[in-house]
Formats: structure tokens, C-alpha cells, sequence
């Protein structure tokens, strides 16, 4: 499920429809062909949705004229030889802020309606508390918000992404020990009050997905597995544009694929420890995804203890979903990815002297706050596509 909170108020500036989105059915079908293609005039709406002509005009007129929409430059010809105007999302329409609940940092992300990321900010905390959490929340949120001139009117809502898994059907989430006082509450009741402002919860791999498909590489594959490396492992999974979060939000959790006992958990808190026994000083994750060297001694040691691990987990997807790619993101450094990337082995059985498609196994785009960014297309999602 994704967790929001029950009252959905939007600011003045935005007016909910009957059925609780931001725009008609029909409306829907066009911002998200254009918010998800290239290249995209009346002609190719009209071609694609089989909405009338003269409906679709009306209906673009009317997006253009509410500032959902805007022309680009390009301008195509129709069959009758009529200029036609490409459309795309107006950035400046509304916009959405990200929060993600790590176990030692907040990231909170600020994303336009096309889907830019307009900026990022992590705070490291040695308090996660609750409280803590927000008064931090609320001075980054603000200062983002000054900087980058964005009326309060103007913002859609908040998404949280924060490590942990729904336990039941009433959105509570049973977080890591190391953020205890999150465990069972109503985060995003919790959330949406200190904001005023509309609220989303999923966990944190499905956060990064969310964000990778909008501002990442998963603009290239509308159905990709994602690979969350961070303290944990885990997984988001995106299905024709779409996240997919299961009978309680819990779709993805790829950890659980590995019995601890036999399979050594690709995280960063195992490469944090061979490094420190190496030698090298580590402060955090973080601080080593910002300086890492590939050559630093223990970065193949891991890679050996893990390589079976991602083997394993990276065939079963290919097998049960058939997925376009496989993205390596969360808070596992570049360098390492594609250093690791050649090593990730999907297997398939030869047939015929073929096997059959298996995914591209890729780097994420998104590197900075992956959480955050991906919590802040949540609002997007929800309300708009």
C-alpha cells in the first residue's frame, strides 16, 4: 500500500476532482503521454489516446491555458500542413518536496512538475527522534523553499521514504532498531500535520525506485528492478512506469531472498567494515560514497563475498518479471557499480543456441539523496500521472 494520510488538502493554489486527483481521467491520459514521451503534439495524442480531435484540442487549450502545460520550440506539421506545437509539462506549474528517514540522516528533495530535481540537502543526525527529525525537516524545507522562490501555493504535497516494512493494512511501518521511535506510528498523519501539506509514505528502496524512474536512467526502461545498496539491501519495482508496491507496500524486498546464514548481503555496512580492517578510515556511508576510491584495498574482497549474492538475486527478477533492466543505486558509489556491474552473472539456459532477453544490468542516474528525490515524486504520482 502507500501510506497517506486519510484527508487530502491541497493548498489554494490546486483543486482536487471527484475522484481525488488533481486532474479528469482524460486529462490524466494526456499529461502522463506527454509527461512520460518526447515529441508529443496534438497529433500524437489524438494517434495514441483515440480521443477526438476537437476534444483533445479543447483539453490542451485548457491545460495550456492553466499553466499545466507549456509549447516547446519545436514545431511539426500536420497532414493538412498546419504547424503543430510539441507539448511538455511546465516545470513551474506546482512542485513537491521529498523526505527520507535514514538511520543516522534526513535528505529532503525539492522536484518540479516535470520532474527535475531542483535540489538536495542531507543532514547528518545523532538524534532520530521524532521531533528531531522535523524541526530539522522544517528549517532545510524552508531555506530550500526561500532560495528557490516557491510560493506555498504552489506546493503539491510531501513523500516520505524511510527504511523499514508495512507490517499490516493501516500504513504503520516496523522500522529499524536504529530509528525505534518511528516503529508502529502513523508517519505520515504525523508528517502531514507538522506540513499541512498532503503526505506519502513508502520504504526507502521503493522511494529510490520511484525517483530513479522519473529522474534517473528508468526514463530509458519503463520496467526496471532496482537494487537499493545502502546500510541494507533491498529492491524497488517499476512495471510500465509505475511502482509496484504489493498487497501492503512490502514489493521489492529483495533482502529477504537471502538467507543471512548463507549469502553474504551486498551492503555498504559490510564494505564499511573490510575497508576499517583494512585500514581505511570510513565515517559513514555517505562520507564514503562522496570519496571513494575503486583501489582501495578491500573494495575486491567484498565484491567476491557478495558477487553471489547479486547473482542470485539479479536471476530471480530477470526469471519472475522479465524486467528491462536492473539498476544498482542507493548509496553504493559509481566507481564500485561498474566495477561490479561485468562481475553480476544472469543466468538463462541455452535453447536452440539462444538464450532468452535477459536485463541490462545499469548504474542509477540518480546519485545524490536517492530516497529524497524518489520521495518527492510521490506527490506527482499520486495526484498528476
Amino acid at each position: 500500500m502507500l501510506s497517506s494520510k486519510n484527508s487530502i488538502h491541497l493548498r489554494s493554489g490546486f483543486e482536487l476532482s471527484k475522484g481525488g486527483k488533481l486532474f479528469q481521467d482524460a486529462e490524466r491520459e494526456v499529461l502522463k503521454l506527454v509527461f512520460w514521451s518526447k515529441n508529443v503534439n496534438q497529433r500524437t495524442i489524438v494517434e495514441t489516446t483515440k480521443i477526438p480531435q476537437q476534444t483533445v484540442s479543447r483539453m490542451v487549450k485548457n491545460l495550456l491555458d492553466r499553466g499545466v502545460l507549456c509549447q516547446t520550440d519545436r514545431v511539426s506539421s500536420t497532414s493538412r500542413g498546419n504547424p503543430s506545437f510539441d507539448l511538455e509539462a511546465n516545470p513551474s506549474f506546482a512542485y513537491s518536496f521529498g523526505l527520507s528517514i535514514l538511520l543516522d540522516a534526513i535528505g529532503i528533495a525539492l522536484m518540479d512538475f516535470a520532474g527535475n530535481v531542483i535540489e538536495t540537502q542531507l543532514e547528518e543526525l545523532k538524534d532520530m527522534s521524532i521531533e528531531n527529525v522535523l524541526s530539522h525537516s522544517e528549517v532545510i524545507i524552508a531555506k530550500i523553499m526561500k532560495k528557490n522562490h516557491i510560493q506555498e501555493s504552489k506546493v503539491l504535497g510531501i513523500g516520505v521514504g524511510i527504511s523499514g516494512f508495512f507490517s499490516s493494512m493501516d500504513g504503520k511501518m516496523n522500522t529499524h532498531h536504529l530509528i525505534e521511535e518511528w516503529a508502529q506510528v502513523d508517519i505520515a498523519e504525523i508528517i502531514s500535520s507538522r506540513f499541512n501539506l498532503p503526505t506519502w509514505v513508502v520504504n526507502d528502496a521503493t522511494g529510490a525506485a520511484a525517483g530513479e524512474g522519473i529522474a534517473g536512467v528508468g526514463r530509458n526502461y519503463k520496467n526496471f528492478v532496482y537494487f537499493f545498496i545502502s546500510y541494507a539491501f533491498g529492491g524497488g519495482l517499476v512495471s510500465n512506469n509505475e511502482i509496484l508496491l504489493g498487497t501492503y507496500g512490502n514489493a521489492g524486498e529483495l533482502g529477504d531472498m537471502l538467507p543471512s546464514k548463507i549469502y553474504s548481503h551486498p551492503n555498504m555496512a559490510l564494505l564499511k567494515r573490510i575497508l576499517i580492517k583494512n585500514n581505511i578510515e570510513v565515517n559513514s556511508i555517505y562520507d564514503m560514497h562522496k570519496h571513494f576510491d575503486v583501489n582501495w584495498p578491500g573494495v575486491d574482497e567484498w565484491i567476491y563475498k557478495v558477487q553471489d549474492s547479486l547473482d542470485l538475486v539479479a536471476t530471480a527478477c530477470s526469471a519472475l518479471l522479465d524486467t528491462q533492466a536492473i539498476v544498482l543505486g542507493g548509496h553504493i558509489p559509481v566507481a564500485l557499480a561498474d566495477k561490479l556491474i561485468p562481475r553480476i552473472e544472469v543466468y538463462a539456459q541455452f535453447r536452440r543456441g539462444s538464450q532468452r532477453p535477459r536485463p541490462k544490468i545499469v548504474t542509477a542516474g540518480v546519485q545524490e539523496n536517492p530516497v529524497a528525490v524518489g520521495a518527492s515524486s510521490l506527490p506527482l504520482r499520486k495526484l498528476c500521472l
